[in-house]
């Protein structure tokens, strides 16, 4: 008997599982037709939607090494600036021992000027601790610039020639002889005595002499850019003298032993 019940089971569930496959629904050509392009417009936009949040990241990371970039260029430019300048620095110190004296003490850098317009002091970032000593010689390779008036630690004073209260020995360049002394005219020009049989003109360099046993011989000091009429009772030329630094813009100066 069970085997029979069995059999009528496997007979009535094969009837329901034919009858469940002949009229199974199935979507109409149309519809899967139409249904189409939404899946691929769906497919597309996930497609766009995953490439923009790649490329977002993307330009996050490149924004980041962009910047990181920026800044290591930026310490690159001022080790480069610095080099430079250091280069620079060494090549007027070669330039100055080679033309003008080899005792250098070294080379300071220009960090404050006088703002009298009757007074033309530089202060140095140079000082005793480093051998500077009043007196010393102040030059750049285009002629003299002055010389140490006071000397802290770590600073000293710088009076230049046009200061009124500098004096230098002078002579006329090319061996041509003639001492005189120059002293400061501000704001910016010097004057400067020789005896009246000397026989200076207009466009004569002037450089330094031994007169003082302060600056070596030979340094430039100006060019003579006016000379004065001589008086009846006159024993001595005035002239007027353009010095050949301009204190105002010098950057870097080195300081000399002296004689």
């Amino acid at each position: 008997m069970n085997w029979r019940r069995l059999l009528v089971v496997y007979a009535l569930l094969l009837g329901i599982s034919m009858a469940a496959t002949r009229f199974q629904v199935v979507a109409p050509t149309a519809l899967r037709a139409s249904t189409v392009p939404v899946t691929r417009i769906s497919v597309t936009v996930a497609d766009n939607l995953r490439h923009a949040y790649d490329t977002l990241v993307h330009e996050r990371e490149l924004s980041r090494e962009n910047a990181s970039l920026r800044k290591q260029v930026g310490v690159l430019r001022q080790r480069n600036e610095l080099l430079t300048r250091e280069a620079a620095r060494l090549r007027q110190l070669d330039v100055i021992t080679r033309t003008q004296a080899p005792n250098a003490v070294g080379i300071a850098q220009v960090v404050a000027v006088s703002p009298s317009p009757l007074m033309a002091r530089l202060t140095l970032n140079l000082g005793r601790n480093a051998g500077v000593r009043v007196r010393m010689p102040v030059t750049v390779p285009g002629g003299l610039v002055g010389q140490v008036s006071d000397v802290a630690a770590r600073q000293c004073t710088v009076v230049a020639l046009v200061d009124p209260e500098s004096s230098v020995g002078v002579s006329l360049d090319g061996n041509k002889g003639g001492r005189g002394l120059a002293q400061g005219l501000p704001p910016d020009r010097m004057r400067a005595e020789f005896s009246r049989s000397v026989p200076i003109r207009i466009g004569d360099v002037l450089v330094t002499n031994s007169l003082g046993g302060v600056f070596p011989v030979g340094i430039r000091v100006g060019t003579v850019e006016k000379i004065m009429p001589l008086g009846p009772n006159d024993l001595n030329r005035v002239v007027i003298v353009k010095p050949a630094v301009d204190v105002g813009v010098v950057e870097d100066v080195t300081i000399l032993e002296g004689l």
